[in-house]
């Protein structure tokens, strides 16, 4: 069953028992609680998880002025998070998610005792600077069916039906993202993971465990190691035959993450 609770200033999704484990998840058009389809989504990811631990679903705030930096975005997490426990905690990031949590760790050490980075890297390549900026201006002109759009294509990989993908996510966005509002947060976040590098911050010291799909499009294998190696002890689990979402999902992955988080 999940649960509402608020950690800090920040609402979040809780579900499970036992040790808390803070889930940071992927880029949304909106900020705040997810809704509809997008939260059974969310809460499905959540559900095995829950048989373990306490998750909390925590949301990038709202409300994000232009020029906020990931640190900044990453900074109020920490709040929420070391508000509510007062101890390290256990920190799973998804994709953009992935990025925050990075940046949570590096700065906040304090709050994290382990961590775990799922189709995400320590900085994006020259085609995903080039996409987000793309998307975000888009968002920043209030384009938001065209933003939708883009949104959507870009999630389906190129050979499995992108001009289809992007006809619907321009008609149904505004449906299954009504808190969008005028996409402002979504630019911000863009804008800030943009300038985000694990290079330019201090060496995290939790113990890391990295795992990525052998196909994701978002991330070259080169960016998977290099993050690794930033990282250290970090141990880089790659899946064959897995891209940039079905890595997520996977039961190998759950099952790793579950092991490595118990450990």
């Amino acid at each position: 069953m999940v649960r509402e609770r608020t950690l800090g200033t920040l609402p979040c999704l809780v579900a499970g028992s036992g040790p808390p484990l803070v889930l940071l998840s992927g880029l949304s058009p909106e900020n705040g609680l997810p809704t509809g389809i997008v939260r059974w989504t969310e809460t499905a990811l959540m559900r095995p998880l829950a048989e373990h631990f306490e998750v909390v679903w925590m949301p990038r705030p709202r409300g994000l002025a232009r020029g906020t930096t990931l640190g900044q975005i990453a900074g109020a997490q920490a709040n929420a998070i070391a508000a509510a426990y007062g101890r390290p905690v256990d920190v799973l990031g998804i994709s953009t998610g992935g990025s925050l949590a990075q940046q949570l760790a590096a700065d906040r050490p304090a709050v994290v005792r382990r961590l775990v980075l799922i189709s995400t890297a320590g900085r994006l390549d020259d085609a995903g600077r080039l996409l987000q900026l793309r998307l975000a201006v888009l968002a920043r002109r209030g384009a938001r069916r065209q933003a939708f759009a883009l949104f959507g294509s870009d999630v389906v990989p190129r050979w499995r039906g992108r001009t289809l993908a992007r006809a619907a996510a321009a008609l149904l966005g505004p449906v299954l993202y009504p808190g969008a509002g005028d996409l402002s947060d979504l630019a911000a976040t863009l804008e800030a993971e943009d300038r985000f590098d694990l290079r330019d911050l201090a060496p995290i010291q939790a113990p890391t465990l990295l795992v990525a799909g052998a196909l994701d499009r978002f991330y070259g294998q080169e960016l998977f190691a290099e993050t690794a190696a930033l990282i250290p002890g970090a141990r880089l689990s790659v899946r064959p035959g897995r891209g940039h979402v079905t890595v997520v999902g996977d039961r190998r992955t759950i099952a790793e993450t579950i092991g490595f988080l118990s450990g």
